[in-house]
């Protein structure tokens, strides 16, 4: 950055070209979206589901709402220490965003054209509220603000905090209370993390107001789908935190010994995903018995049967203990730590597939569920015997 900023191009330019590239980026990527779900539908037999009016109004609010989420990108990631605060910060800001846009397009699909078009201006105004104000602050700052030094000192001292603080009664006890101390310091990340415990009843209630039906499925399925992503993120940034902020080779100079220190830092995300899934699962089941007093006549109440419960929660449990192990493993091996993060976000579609299997495909569902809770538990318990029998001081120090 530095070496950018020393060139003739000014600092404000850059940030312009920036936002320009992200935004063209993602208007593309939407478009050529559209152009795919139109060419399926005419594909089926189906046409287009929508009328012209209402693909232009998609299409300006698409438009609005990505200029808004680059502008603010740009914005937080400038201003931002390093790259982590970056993405937490504009998360935080996206999701909001992402959330009016798809309550607009809700809207567009199926009200006519005057409420469409009082929706579609009531967002865009906020649209335009945010891209004006991320403007703004763009255009009040200096070439002085992009050298600020890098803000790492929270995590800086929540690992060293360890000199300092008393001795627990065990080594897995220094380390987890280690870990949770810098867990409480990513406030943003644990934001973030809430707003997916609402993502299931999300998608629950938006399926019962567009088809009228209730199948508590699609939210094991999505619960399934993006839960067992954040063990993946915070064994990624505990693991991977070691390497960025050079602490690894201070952490095993200690008296401190392998296997306490790996099970401390995986309990952590064990931990969190254990709350999200229990809490995600409660405001599902708190959506639908307010969907059945609000409509008695379209919905009655409900709940999940022992097949959904075993996917939901020990399946889920488990499969978020295995892209842990992956993600751990990764952000040793690989280069950065992100590109570990990066494969192990592939890989995890692939716990989606046996889910979508047993809940479609099998003829005894429960069996099923039942059947793959035993395959992931013998297969985590073999990936903990092989990690804790296999790395050792030396491996680890050439890793980091």
């Amino acid at each position: 950055m530095e070496t950018l900023l020393s060139s003739p191009i000014h600092g404000k330019s850059m940030l312009w070209r920036k936002f320009e590239f992200c935004f063209l980026f993602a208007l593309g990527y939407f478009t050529i979206t559209v152009l795919c779900s139109v060419f399926t539908s005419y594909l089926a037999g189906g046409g287009a589901a929508l009328i012209p009016w209402q693909w232009m109004c998609i299409m300006v609010v698409a438009a609005l709402n990505y200029s808004a989420i680059c502008m603010g990108g740009v914005y937080a990631s400038s201003t931002s220490g390093d790259l982590r605060a970056a993405n937490q910060r504009v998360s935080l800001m996206a999701y909001p965003l992402s959330f009016l846009f798809v309550i607009c397009l809700s809207v567009i699909g199926t009200v006519d054209l005057l409420s469409a078009l009082i929706i579609s201006c009531i967002c865009a105004l906020i649209y335009l509220w945010v891209i004006s104000m991320f403007a703004a602050k763009i255009r009040r700052m200096k070439q002085p603000d992009f050298f600020q030094p890098i803000t790492i000192h929270k995590t800086e001292r929540a690992h060293q905090q360890h000199i300092s603080l008393a001795l627990p009664r065990s080594q897995f006890g220094i380390v987890l209370r280690l870990e949770w101390k810098m867990l409480m310091t990513l406030k943003r990340m644990l934001l973030s993390f809430g707003f997916l415990c609402f993502s299931p009843v999300a998608m629950v209630c938006l399926l019962l107001y567009f088809t009228g039906t209730l199948d508590l499925s699609y939210a094991v399925l999505l619960t399934v789908l993006m839960i067992p992503r954040v063990p993946t993120n915070l064994i990624a940034y505990s693991v991977g935190g070691e390497k960025v902020y050079k602490t690894g080779e201070a952490l095993l100079s200690t008296p401190l010994q392998i296997r306490p220190v790996f099970l401390a830092k995986c309990m952590i995300p064990v931990l969190v995903t254990a709350v999200m899934l229990t809490l995600s699962s409660v405001l599902t089941l708190a959506g639908v018995y307010i969907a059945a007093l609000i409509m008695p006549d379209l919905v009655s109440p409900q709940g999940y049967t022992a097949a959904q419960l075993i996917l939901l929660f020990p399946v889920s449990l488990l499969s978020s203990i295995a892209m842990m192990f992956i993600a751990a493993i990764l952000a040793l091996r690989l280069r950065t730590p992100r590109q570990g993060l990066y494969v192990t976000s592939l890989l995890s579609v692939l716990f989606v597939f046996p889910v979508l299997a047993i809940i479609y495909l099998a003829p005894n569902m429960l069996m099923g569920s039942i059947i793959y809770l035993a395959v992931l538990g013998i297969g985590n318990l073999i990936c903990l015997k092989k990690i804790s029998d296999n790395i050792t001081r030396p491996q680890l120090m050439s890793r980091l």
